[in-house]
């Protein structure tokens, strides 16, 4: 199919460190006193343990960790704390809609450097004094991988929303495995029996969303055409039919699908080939010349590109792609993030058309014609 999808010119994708807001005076009280009660306990070096000792509403900031005295052998993160009394971590709740505040200026300002950033929360270190605090930022609404048994998973797979915990990776493979489906379209064995290596960012999602989201995207999966989507809709949290569906609009299934055919010079040298050229490639058409390095793997292996697609759906629907916002955008639109992979906008007429199009593949069931 022919795709419009682009990110507004206007729009940079550069990432940015999510805004958040400051800890309460009270936060900050309890704070301090338990750090002093930590540095007066017997033993030296004090811990910080994971219990609250202040809860606060969703529109307060810190939630203090308590301190013990103990031993230097267990510090938060795995971080050692030889060297220093103590570190003080304020943990802070989730926040309920993204921030669209961009916070490179006032780092820059402040001395603040981003060092780390993983799904359960990024760390950010204020740098130029002797006494570094690091304060643990939570997640708007993080979705960290589940260490799921195969058996814990459903039969099938519906839609998990926004916030919510996701499964592994492998635990939805294994699950998939245990429930065989004969290969639909013959043509897709070749990439549906290859795993390819590659490292890319999800296009248009904010710095945050990328550290929580991309690493998970490495298209480890192999089997039929069917069981690479179902695999990709449990991993990333999504009824498994409307991906099915939108696999029909996209490709029919097959994986060598090529599609956006530009005559182009700069769009085909984005990827390496000479005008004209196909842009979109795979089950699910990842447009190489919008969603960097992700081609030529999609043409290779059907789990790559099916995997980079849901990622991005993920990310969109996590409220993500603020740079949408003046059109409505809002998080845990399931429909209109599907209508935006394809137009690149929120619920405009394009959307709208391929919205329908999918919509009625799922009513019919139109994969079941396939084979």
């Amino acid at each position: 199919m022919t795709h419009s999808r682009h990110c507004p010119p206007h729009q940079s994708t550069a990432r940015r460190v999510p805004h958040r807001p400051p800890p309460t005076r009270a936060g900050w009280l309890l704070a301090v006193l338990a750090l002093i009660a930590a540095s007066c306990s017997e033993g030296g070096v004090a811990e910080l343990s994971t219990k609250p000792i202040l809860s606060t509403t969703s529109s307060e900031a810190a939630v203090v960790t308590t301190a013990t005295a103990g031993s230097d052998d267990g510090a938060d993160d795995g971080q050692a704390a030889a060297g220093s009394s103590s570190v003080l971590r304020l943990s802070q709740p989730s926040e309920s809609a993204p921030s669209t505040t961009d916070d490179a200026e006032s780092s820059s300002e402040t001395g603040a450097e981003t060092t780390s950033s993983s799904a359960s929360g990024s760390t950010i270190a204020a740098s130029g004094s002797s006494s570094t605090a690091q304060t643990t930022v939570a997640p708007r609404s993080t979705p960290p991988t589940a260490a799921a048994r195969p058996s814990q998973l459903p039969d099938s797979f519906t839609t998990l929303g926004p916030g919510t915990v996701l499964p592994d990776g492998q635990a939805c493979a294994d699950r998939i495995r245990s429930q065989p489906s004969r290969e639909a379209i013959a043509g897709n064995a070749g990439a549906n029996a290859t795993v390819v290596d590659v490292s890319v960012d999800i296009d248009g999602a904010d710095e945050y969303w990328n550290s929580v989201l991309a690493p998970r995207i490495d298209g480890n999966f192999t089997g039929t055409t069917e069981q690479i989507l179902r695999w990709a809709s449990c991993k990333w949290g999504f009824d498994e039919d409307i991906t099915r569906a939108r696999a029909v609009s996209e490709s029919s299934w097959r994986v060598d699908t090529k599609g956006d055919v530009t005559d182009d010079p700069s769009q085909c040298g984005r990827i390496g080939l000479s005008a004209p050229c196909a842009q979109s490639y795979g089950l699910l058409q990842v447009k190489g010349t919008v969603h960097e390095g992700t081609y030529p793997a999609t043409t290779q292996s059907s789990a790559f590109g099916v995997d980079y697609a849901m990622a991005w759906l993920r990310a969109c629907y996590e409220g993500s792609f603020t740079w949408l916002a003046s059109a409505g955008y809002v998080a845990g639109d399931e429909w209109g993030c599907v209508g935006a992979w394809f137009s690149g906008n929120w619920w405009d007429p394009v959307a709208n058309r391929y919205v329908g199009e999918v919509r009625h593949h799922l009513e019919r069931q139109t994969w079941n014609d396939y084979g």
